[in-house]
Formats: C-alpha cells, sequence, structure tokens
C-alpha cells in the first residue's frame, strides 16, 4: 500500500507545475572574455551588461619564455579597478585568463618537473593573492611532445587550485571531426589535448568554436560552391565539434566560444579551389562602415553560415568580409541550448560587438 502511494505522489509531481519545473533544464551560464589592449571601451561595456555575466576573463596574463608570467593586463590599475567591485558585489566570477602561444617556450617549462611545480605555484598565488575565483589557461600552439607533460601540469595545478576552492577553467582549440578535416584520412591521428585528462581536472572547458574559415572540408564543398564561404564559425561546423567534444568531455563543463568580429580576406579563384588570404579583423561597426562606402545594402540577409558578409573589388582584387553579428550569436545560444552544455563563452567583449547582441544574451 506504501509503495502504491509513493507512486501515486510520483506521478502527481509530474504532472504538476513543480513537477514540469524539476525537468526544465537549466539557464545557460555566459563568460566572456575582455581584452586588454581593448579595456578602455570593453570595461563600460562590461559593467553596462554586468548582469548577462555568470563569469568574466580579463584577457590575458602573457607567459615569457623563461617560464614567468608577465602582467600585460595591469589588473591592478584602472579600468579593472572600476570592473572587479561591481563584479563581485553581483557575483560574478573574475576568472583571469593565462595566453601562452610559443609551443617550445610551453615544453621546455613544463617537460622539466622542477619549472612544471614552479609555474602551477606561481599561478596558485597569483590568484589567491588577487582573491580571484579561478585561472583560465589558454596554451596554445602546443608540441605534440608536450602532451604528457600538459596534462601532468593540469592536474598538479587543479589539485592545488582545488585546496584553495578555486576554479580551474581550460581553455582549447576547436578539433573538427577527422571526417570533415580530412580528404584522405591519416593513419594515425594524434592530438595534444587529452581529453580524458581535460576533462577529470577542469572544471569548465571553453572550446574556442571559431576561427573556422575552411577547416571543414565537407562543408566547403556543400555551401562553398553556392557562394564565397569562410566563417568565422558556421553553426553547422560548430555543432560538429561540440558533439565530437561531448563523447569524452561531460556536457556540464563545456563552453561554447562564440566570436563577436569578423575577418576581411582577398579572394583567389583563378584556380579550382577558392582560396582566401586575411587581410585583417574587422567589428560589427567597421565592417558596416565599409560596406556603406562601397554602396552595399547589407538588408536583413545572411549567408550559408548565418553570418553577415559581402565582397567588393579592389585594384581588381575581389575583396570578402564576413562576421559574426547579433543573429550568429544567437544561432550559437541555440545550439547551447538545444545541446545542454554548459554554457556560452563570449569572445570579446570591447565595445565593437553588434550591440543587438545583449538582447540576444539576456
Amino acid at each position: 500500500m506504501k509503495r502504491i502511494l509513493l507512486t501515486f505522489i510520483f506521478c502527481l509531481l509530474l504532472a504538476s507545475p513543480l513537477g514540469a519545473l524539476a525537468s526544465t533544464p537549466p539557464k545557460l551560464v555566459y563568460a566572456g572574455w575582455m581584452p586588454y589592449w581593448k579595456k578602455a571601451s570593453g570595461t563600460p561595456e562590461a559593467i553596462a551588461h554586468i548582469g548577462t555575466f555568470a563569469e568574466l576573463s580579463p584577457f590575458a596574463y602573457e607567459m615569457e619564455d623563461d617560464g614567468t608570467i608577465g602582467d600585460s593586463m595591469k589588473l591592478a590599475a584602472a579600468p579593472w579597478t572600476d570592473l572587479v567591485p561591481v563584479a563581485k558585489a553581483n557575483n560574478v566570477k573574475i576568472i583571469p585568463s593565462i595566453l601562452w602561444i610559443h609551443g617550445d617556450a610551453i615544453y621546455a617549462t613544463l617537460s622539466v618537473t622542477s619549472s612544471r611545480i614552479r609555474h602551477e605555484n606561481d599561478i596558485v598565488s597569483m590568484v589567491t593573492r588577487n582573491a580571484f575565483a579561478g585561472i583560465d589557461i589558454d596554451y596554445e600552439n602546443k608540441l605534440l611532445a608536450t602532451k604528457y607533460y600538459f596534462s601532468k601540469f593540469i592536474k598538479g595545478l587543479s589539485v592545488k587550485l582545488h585546496a584553495h576552492k578555486k576554479l580551474l577553467v581550460c581553455t582549447i582549440e576547436a578539433r573538427t571531426p577527422p571526417s570533415s578535416l580530412y580528404r584522405v584520412m591519416p593513419l594515425k591521428i594524434e592530438h595534444v589535448n587529452d581529453y580524458v585528462v581535460i576533462n577529470k581536472y577542469c572544471d569548465e572547458v571553453r572550446i574556442m568554436t571559431y576561427d573556422q574559415t575552411t577547416a571543414d572540408i565537407k562543408l566547403n564543398d556543400t555551401k562553398g560552391t553556392r557562394e564565397l564561404y569562410a566563417p568565422v564559425a558556421d553553426t553547422d561546423w560548430v555543432k560538429k565539434v561540440v558533439k565530437e567534444a561531448m563523447k569524452t568531455i561531460s556536457k556540464k563543463k563545456i563552453m561554447l566560444g562564440v566570436a563577436t568580429y569578423g575577418y576581411e580576406y582577398s579572394v583567389d579563384m583563378s584556380t579550382a579551389t577558392t582560396s582566401f588570404s586575411r587581410i585583417g579583423s574587422v567589428s560589427d561597426s567597421y565592417a558596416r562602415t565599409l560596406a556603406l562606402s562601397h554602396g552595399i545594402n547589407l538588408g536583413d540577409s545572411h549567408n550559408a553560415a548565418g553570418e553577415r558578409s559581402f565582397n567588393y573589388s579592389k585594384d581588381g582584387v575581389t575583396r570578402y568580409v564576413s562576421w559574426s553579428d547579433a543573429n550568429a550569436v544567437a544561432e550559437k545560444v541555440k545550439l547551447a541550448k538545444k545541446l545542454g552544455i554548459k554554457g556560452v563563452a563570449i569572445f570579446k567583449i570591447d565595445g565593437g560587438a553588434d550591440p543587438a547582441i545583449w538582447d540576444v544574451l539576456k
């Protein structure tokens, strides 16, 4: 009789608003990277929309080749000093990023036990000294030989940070599934980032799902035949990358990296395969101004990747511009919700994004 009663109550709960509430997926967590070279414009923007974010990552401390942490951000000075109190008052975690892009130097430091442990201790000391919520490790261009040592570093750093109740955020490059990356499959595919280790020791994993350009050969073949195609991040590609990561990394840890910028290219269509040579990055406002200067009415249309784009001619050469506007951001947010991952990390908060993104992120 007792079992029947409990079953009846459970069924009532499922049918009730309370039961429906229990099955509702959690809200997305929003994080944002703030580049130090745009802190004058990015800080006021972050403060104005502080309620949007759960985490903010001033970007970035930069590593010196000798393994010391370079304070290029000057987080103890204005305008960061305006941001930090506001963030803390709104329960927004400050998790600064450390950027290291020199593969040889990363290997030299992490492959030696004494220097690797010293590096771990330096990071923990910096985090605790400044009362940060944690640290974001963004080590790119690593050598394959670094794989074992980077894994040991992530494990050691995680243990030490957790002892102080601090978070370890790991930012990693997007990994396109092999079938969409190679026309002829290699006999052996090796990756420097060990997803098993990253899943085990990182509290949050931010995937840099941007700067796609022509990385996905399948999408190039299908979408590039109809129009110029060199996206910052096609939602179809982003979905592939995240699903590949979800095979090993818990979706509860995955943050989708979402761009707010784009690129301008010179285009060579003289051969069988259209090639794109990057000229430089563009913001939403710059791209719109450039289109207007060439008499181009953008209207409300978006390209096959869901981004804004246009092309024009300069000195007889085709120029192509594609960038991530509010519509492109909205598509990524929708995808993140559908996949049930932890959230979205915006790159970047610098005052140059499409202002309409703030309506998307509400």
